[in-house]
C-alpha cells in the first residue's frame, strides 16, 4: 500500500468511526416571514426585549436566525422556538479569534414566539447604525432554506482529527512513524504543481462537498480556511452548533450575499452539554479567511 493509499484508509476509519447528523442549507434572496429561518434582515424579538448589545452597551448587528421546528433530525438541538446570533459591527465582526473573552455577540434561544409581534414593532428598537459599520453581509436579506440531514465524518481541519490520524497511521506504518498530522506530507511526493497539490489536498477532504459549494451548515463537524481556535484552548467546546460560509450573489463578479474577510467561513461552538441543559451562556463565536 503506497502513503496516498494508507492516508486515504486512515481518513475513511476516521470518519467511520466519528460522525455526526447535520442539516445543509442554502441562502435564498429576499426576506422571508417574521419568525422564519433567516441571515439579514429583521430578527424576531419579544416585546419586552430590547435590542441585543455587547457587554460595553454598543449595539450588535442581526447575523442570523434559525426555527428550530426544522431541527428534528438533529438530536440534541432545539426543536422549538427560534435560535438567533447577534455579532458586533468592528473591523473583525465582533470576534475574538480564540480569545472569548474578546468577543462581541450574542447567541439568544426563544422558547417559544409570539405570532402577534410585527416587524415594525421591532425595527422600531434597532438602534441607529454606527458611522463605521462592518458586516460580512454585503446583500439583502436571505431566506434559510434547509436541504436533506445526512451524516457527516469528522473534517480534517476538526481539532481532533490530527491526533486521531498520528495515532492510527503509527499503527499501520511502524516503520514511518509521524509525531503530527503534518508530518505525513513529507511522506508524501512533492506537489510540482497546482494540480499535484489539490490531489493531495483531496486525499483529506474527498468527502466534504464540492469545494465551490458554501458549507452553511446546523450541527455536524467545522470547516475552516485557516485552523481550529479550539486547540488552542476550549477544547471543551465539542460542538458545532451553527455555520455561514462566504457566499457569492453571482459568481465571478465580485457580488456577495456572506463575505467573511476574504472568502472565509464563520463557526459557533459550544459544550454539548450545555446545548443539552438548552445552556447558550458560553459560545465561542470564530471566522477565518483565506
Amino acid at each position: 500500500m503506497t502513503n496516498q493509499e494508507l492516508v486515504q484508509v486512515v481518513c475513511r476509519e476516521i470518519r467511520a468511526e466519528h460522525h455526526r447528523t447535520y442539516l445543509p442549507f442554502t441562502l435564498e434572496d429576499g426576506e422571508p416571514g417574521l419568525l422564519d429561518s433567516k441571515v439579514g434582515g429583521t430578527p424576531y424579538l419579544p416585546r419586552d426585549m430590547a435590542w441585543p448589545r455587547d457587554r460595553e452597551g454598543t449595539p450588535l448587528d442581526f447575523l442570523a436566525q434559525v426555527d428550530c421546528a426544522r431541527l428534528s433530525a438533529l438530536p440534541g438541538l432545539p426543536h422549538t422556538g427560534l435560535l438567533q446570533f447577534f455579532i458586533g459591527t468592528n473591523k473583525l465582526y465582533g470576534s475574538g479569534f480564540g480569545d472569548m473573552a474578546r468577543e462581541e455577540k450574542a447567541v439568544l434561544w426563544h422558547t417559544e414566539t409570539d405570532p402577534t409581534v410585527t416587524a415594525a414593532e421591532v425595527e422600531a428598537k434597532r438602534p441607529p447604525a454606527p458611522e463605521e459599520r462592518y458586516s460580512p453581509l454585503e446583500g439583502g436579506p436571505c431566506a434559510i432554506r434547509f436541504g436533506d440531514p445526512a451524516e457527516q465524518g469528522m473534517t480534517s481541519g476538526d481539532f481532533r482529527f490530527g491526533p486521531l490520524f498520528v495515532e492510527k497511521w503509527n499503527r499501520e506504518n511502524p516503520g514511518q512513524p509521524i509525531k503530527s498530522f503534518w508530518d505525513v506530507f513529507e511522506l508524501l511526493p512533492e506537489a510540482e504543481d497546482d494540480e499535484d497539490e489539490e490531489a493531495i489536498d483531496r486525499l483529506f477532504e474527498e468527502d466534504q462537498g464540492e469545494e465551490e459549494t458554501p458549507r452553511h451548515q446546523v450541527g455536524g463537524y467545522p470547516y475552516f480556511t485557516q485552523s481550529d481556535p479550539r486547540e488552542r484552548e476550549n477544547e471543551d467546546l465539542d460542538t458545532l452548533l451553527f455555520q455561514l460560509d462566504s457566499d457569492a450573489l453571482e459568481a465571478g463578479r465580485g457580488q456577495w450575499r456572506v463575505l467573511w474577510g476574504d472568502c472565509g467561513v464563520a463557526n459557533f461552538f459550544l459544550r454539548g452539554e450545555a446545548l443539552k441543559n438548552r445552556d447558550f451562556s458560553r459560545v465561542m463565536y470564530n471566522w477565518d479567511c483565506c
